[in-house]
């Protein structure tokens, strides 16, 4: 029974190893459209799906957009490091974006796109800074002090475009209500709440 446990892990993984080799090592720019001289210059690793049934304790099972299924561990089995899930493991029809490690093995940033959508986020420090991200890829502004007419993702970080140029921000927390975005290269933090 468990070699027949770990032939199975065998050719799953094999099979994931294959069709990632598939690609022909073509990975798409981070978000056509967006003008941004980082964002704008990175490819775009991340995988993006909806979650499987085999989602569990130690591992995320991800359909892709494409229909195929990786099975991705929690932790990396080399470091022990466990992989950063932003957003709530809840609804298998929520949609995420999944970066990996270790030869695409793990789960390095697992987040819930669905969280993100179809709220309004209002800084805490800032009454006038917020944004409402719809599903079509348009971003709306709170107020008129930064004027966002589009969003992407771009290896999990958030791209809000503006009218000239755009605000890449790492995602470092996700919950129902609070979203906490960190401007790229250790800029400021910044914590919002759905309102």
């Amino acid at each position: 029974m468990r070699k027949a446990r770990i032939c199975l892990w065998f050719s799953m993984a094999a099979a994931v190893s294959f069709l990632l080799a598939c690609t022909g090592g073509k990975q798409k720019p981070c978000e056509e459209g967006v003008k941004d001289s980082i964002a704008g210059a990175l490819p775009d690793t991340a995988f993006y799906g909806h979650l499987g049934e085999g989602t569990g304790m130690s591992c995320l099972e991800l359909v892709t957009d494409g229909g195929d299924t990786l099975v991705l561990n929690k932790t990396d089995e080399r470091t022990g490091d466990l992989g950063r899930i932003l957003g709530e493991i809840a609804n298998y029809t929520d949609r995420y974006a999944i970066t990996t490690c270790d030869d695409n093995q793990s789960v390095c940033v697992a987040l819930n796109i669905s969280q993100m959508l179809q709220k309004k986020w209002q800084s805490d420090t800032d009454r006038q800074r917020g944004f409402r991200l719809e599903a079509d890829g348009k971003a709306y502004s709170l107020s008129g002090k930064r004027v966002y007419k589009g969003w992407s993702l771009c290896n999990c970080d958030l791209v809000l475009a503006q009218e000239v140029g755009s605000d890449t921000l790492a995602v470092l927390e996700l919950s129902p209500d609070s979203l906490v975005l960190q401007g790229r290269k250790g800029g400021e933090i910044e914590v919002f709440h759905s309102i």
